[in-house]
């Protein structure tokens, strides 16, 4: 039984003003505007966004190298309106968990907006995606929220 650990980053300055960018991670309509990948089916997702509440989603994904059920499950520590988002979160395919991640987000004003600062420090399991993919996948996520502010 092997398990790989990974850290990475990820930044971006987005075109909104901190409130609005911590609003996009706070509302679930929001989020789900840049949350939810639009090729995959959601079958069920809820967001508690509070201290000690947390966000639930289950996916399936009916093409490709990944196909089948995922599901996150993810429990909020530490919320500090418009700069920082502290989490920890699970990933399961298929019923099995692969991975397990602590998160910060962290949002600053800058003339510019907002730079976003994302960090994550991961446990893969067997059969994961492994950090590196997570990290990819994390900067499509990210990219689709400051999307959203064009």
């Amino acid at each position: 039984m092997t398990i790989e650990h990974g850290n990475f980053s990820v930044s971006r300055t987005i075109a909104a003003s901190p409130a609005s960018v911590f609003r996009a991670f706070a509302d679930e309509d929001l989020k789900r505007a840049w949350f939810l990948n639009p090729h995959l089916s959601a079958s069920d997702y809820a967001l508690d966004f509070r201290v000690g509440g947390g966000e639930r989603g289950r996916f399936t994904m009916t093409e490709g190298p990944a196909t089948g059920i995922h599901e996150n499950a993810t429990t909020y520590f530490d919320i500090k309106p418009d700069e920082r988002i502290v989490y920890a979160y699970s990933m399961s395919w298929d019923g099995r968990v692969h991975s397990t991640s602590l998160a910060t987000v962290e949002l600053t004003s800058t003339e510019a907006g907002t730079r976003l600062d994302y960090t994550e420090a991961g446990v893969f399991f067997e059969g994961s995606d492994g950090a590196e993919m997570r990290q990819g996948g994390m900067e499509a996520l990210i990219d689709a929220l400051v999307a959203t502010f064009k």
